[in-house]
C-alpha cells in the first residue's frame, strides 16, 4: 500500500488576516500546510485541514480551515469567522 501526499491549496491572503489579527493581539500564530493523502489504487482520500496554533498569555489554541470559507475552532463541529477569532483572542488578552 503506497500513500501518495500532495499539499492542499493555501489561502496566503486570508492566512495574512489571521497573522495580522494574532499581531495586534500579540500572540504567537504558527501556519502548518494541509495535505491530501491517497492511497494508490483506490478511492480512497483524507484531507488533513492547514493548522494554526496560536499562543495567547499561556494559552493555545488551534484552527483548523480548508479553504477562507471553512475556519473551525479545535474540530470540526465549532464554525468561527475572524470577527469571532479577533473577539476570542481580545478577550484571551485580558482588554475587554
Amino acid at each position: 500500500m503506497r500513500i501518495l501526499s500532495k499539499k492542499l491549496i493555501k489561502e496566503i491572503e486570508f492566512e495574512k488576516r489571521i497573522e495580522d489579527i494574532c499581531s495586534f493581539n500579540n500572540a504567537k500564530c504558527e501556519i502548518k500546510q494541509g495535505k491530501i493523502l491517497n492511497i494508490k489504487d483506490t478511492n480512497i482520500a483524507f484531507i488533513e485541514p492547514h493548522r494554526i496554533n496560536i499562543s495567547i498569555k499561556g494559552k493555545n489554541i488551534l484552527l483548523l480551515y480548508f479553504n477562507k470559507n471553512n475556519l473551525f475552532l479545535y474540530n470540526r463541529s465549532i464554525p468561527i469567522n475572524l470577527d469571532q477569532l479577533y473577539k476570542l483572542l481580545v478577550e484571551l488578552r485580558g482588554c475587554l
